[in-house]
């Protein structure tokens, strides 16, 4: 029984380690790619802090609708944060920046 017990935490833990390394693998993608944007974009301090922050805004919505909404409404709610995001950087850029992040949004992908 001892014995039983030992393999289901094992197994657990694993799972559990599994599933957070697989987080921050995930979440460093997204990262990475926030930073060849920025870098595409030639974004100044000021520009980068900005969208910074809303980036990090949009997540944490995101990840509020995701724990209180569930279906059809989560998507239409994902649907509706991204284009708030969108707008919102939008009137951050340059208009040669709104160009380039036009025809380069298409090549990152989102959370």
């Amino acid at each position: 029984m001892k014995t039983l017990a030992l393999i289901i935490v094992f197994i657990l833990s694993y799972s559990l380690t599994a599933s957070a390394d697989s987080f921050s693998i995930e979440n460093k993608g997204l990262k990475m790619e926030m930073r060849r944007l920025y870098a595409e974009l030639k974004l100044s301090e000021t520009q980068f802090v900005k969208l910074k922050g809303l980036e990090r805004e949009r997540l944490r919505e995101l990840e509020e609708v995701q724990n209180v909404v569930s279906g059809t409404r989560l998507e239409i709610l994902h649907t509706q944060i991204n284009s708030w995001y969108e707008d919102a950087v939008l009137q951050r850029l340059t208009p040669v920046q709104q160009k380039k992040y036009l025809i380069c949004k298409g090549s990152f992908r989102r959370k």
